[in-house]
């Protein structure tokens, strides 16, 4: 059966709190925002009573408090083989996003297709992704972009890009990234993805090698996102190798035009700004747990310090933290400390019971999830106070192996940075100096809604 859109704004409609409004016929619905996204398409012989406890009610409440909710519905047979298959029909047609995903997860946000598509490749363009080439006319498949991943023998990124596109999938979107094939693990369990995005199939595959080809690649983009692309010259040497190219890409051409041709969706606040105030940092700024099953909502800034890099989180009150994890990888060099086997909760505490002062006895670490509003990542973090890390970072005591005359510098400030010392010597002398606050941007807007 071949469907056209319909034309949602003609058919009978109730706003969702006047539920009962609805008459007593057998249907096909449409949920739908103030904004006409359709969020989720269902089927009925009763309406009415389909409604009175809909298992997508609650989900559905919550989304109403920021944009109108209405149900529309089409009228059909209560023939429930019909209706299944117009339901399904209809599915595949708007793909809308909440009969995507499951009715226990809590929906905080719907993500447009278009800005999940973006976020993927800004991630994998930080991952040194690459644009392969593009081959509008293939047998098989759609029109197809394909991009390429570093990876050394059996070593590669293959986990971090994993990594972000299940955190992609985790959004409340119709786009879906889907791992088609992976390798042996005898082979470096290496991923095969692929997403579609109006007709358009983007493939993304590992690349032995791939480094020798970055110095000179050229700079195109898809869907608006700047990425490494293969030239033509470097395309046409690869070509010239049949063995080098699958014969499903024996199309290939170097991408020229962006095939998906929409607005870059700025999801971050500048930080170029010439703001230079210097933000005041509450000495006690513990946050009350949040609710089970719900996600703290924060922005961030990044700071640089002689080359170390500080995440800054702010929360929607604008008071700051640092994520664990920032705080581990200056002291430990390991970005990503397992709970138990690091021990984490008991070394935050040891690390505050070592320090002079008696402000910071009693904090509740707490391990929650966070979600970043700037672009809808979620982490898995412990908040410390901004003035808390501070503390921690300049606590000389715990610097055990260095020498008197080091230590001295630090503290008189006379200490001048070498190449070669490690990033917690560098941060605890600068901030016996010097605040984090004097390098935040102070912006209304970086307190999340």
């Amino acid at each position: 059966m071949l469907l056209k859109k319909l034309n949602l704004s003609e058919l009978p409609s109730v706003y969702l709190l006047e539920k009962d409004k609805l008459p007593n016929c057998a249907a096909i619905y449409f949920v739908s925002d103030s904004q006409g996204q359709v969020l989720y398409v269902g089927r009925t012989v009763n309406l009415l009573e389909r409604w009175r406890e809909h298992h997508r009610f609650n989900q559905l409440k919550r989304l109403n408090r920021k944009k109108r909710i209405s149900i529309s519905w089409m009228t059909c047979s209560n023939d429930i083989n019909i209706l299944s298959n117009l339901e399904n029909e209809l599915i595949k047609l708007y793909k809308p996003p909440l009969n995507w995903s499951k009715v226990v997860s809590p929906v905080r946000r719907i993500t447009p297709a278009e800005l999940a598509l973006q976020q993927s490749l800004q991630q994998l363009g930080k991952l040194n992704t690459m644009i392969f080439g593009f081959d509008p006319i293939p047998d098989k498949e759609p029109p197809t972009i394909y991009l390429v991943y570093p990876v050394y023998g059996k070593r590669g990124i293959s986990g971090s890009i994993r990594s972000v596109l299940k955190n992609i999938n985790k959004k409340v979107s119709t786009l879906k990234w889907k791992e088609y094939r992976t390798e042996r693990k005898s082979f470096g369990k290496f991923g095969y993805w692929e997403t579609e995005y109006n007709g358009i199939r983007i493939d993304l595959a590992p690349a032995q090698g791939l480094v020798h080809f970055m110095d000179d690649s050229i700079r195109r983009a898809v869907a608006g996102v700047d990425l490494m692309a293969f030239s033509c010259e470097q395309l046409e040497i690869l070509l010239a190798n049949p063995a080098e190219i699958k014969d499903e890409r024996s199309g290939l051409d170097a991408l020229e035009d962006d095939p998906i041709p929409i607005e870059f969706v700025a999801q971050s606040q500048s930080n170029n700004q010439n703001n230079q105030d210097i933000t005041k940092v509450n000495i006690w700024e513990e946050l009350e747990p949040v609710p089970e099953g719900e996600v703290r909502i924060m922005t961030r800034q990044f700071l640089d310090v002689d080359g170390i890099e500080i995440e800054v989180c702010i929360n929607k009150n604008g008071k700051y933290f640092v994520r664990h994890n920032v705080y581990w990888w200056i002291n430990h060099g390991k970005k990503n400390p397992d709970e138990y086997q690091d021990n984490i909760m008991r070394n935050l505490q040891s690390a505050v019971e070592r320090l002079s002062t008696i402000k910071w006895s009693g904090y509740k670490f707490r391990l929650e999830t966070i979600m970043f509003s700037e672009d809808d990542v979620e982490v898995e973090g412990i908040l410390l106070p901004l003035a808390m890390f501070e503390d921690l970072l300049k606590d000389i005591s715990r610097f055990s192996g260095i020498s008197n005359q080091l230590r001295e510098e630090i503290q008189s400030g006379k200490y001048r940075p070498q190449p070669n010392d490690y990033p917690h010597i560098k941060l605890c002398a600068w901030l016996h100096r010097n605040s984090l606050g004097s390098l935040l941007q102070i912006d209304n807007n970086d307190s999340p809604s």
